[in-house]
């Protein structure tokens, strides 16, 4: 029955893709949530005054 393989092929091939889809989601998610809590954890510059002394 090559229609019922046909199907078959079908049904596996958007399977296939939506699983490699999910996963690059995935992989992109923690990518930027990882890139977030780095940029969060730098250490802050504290902006203060400087007090000019002429000569």
């Amino acid at each position: 029955m090559p229609q019922l393989d046909f199907v078959w092929w079908i049904i596996n091939f958007f399977l296939v893709w939506t699983a490699i889809l999910v996963v690059l989601t995935i992989l992109i998610s923690n990518e930027t949530s990882y890139s977030v809590d780095q940029l969060s954890s730098s250490p802050e510059i504290e902006k203060g005054t400087t007090e000019w002394q002429w000569l």
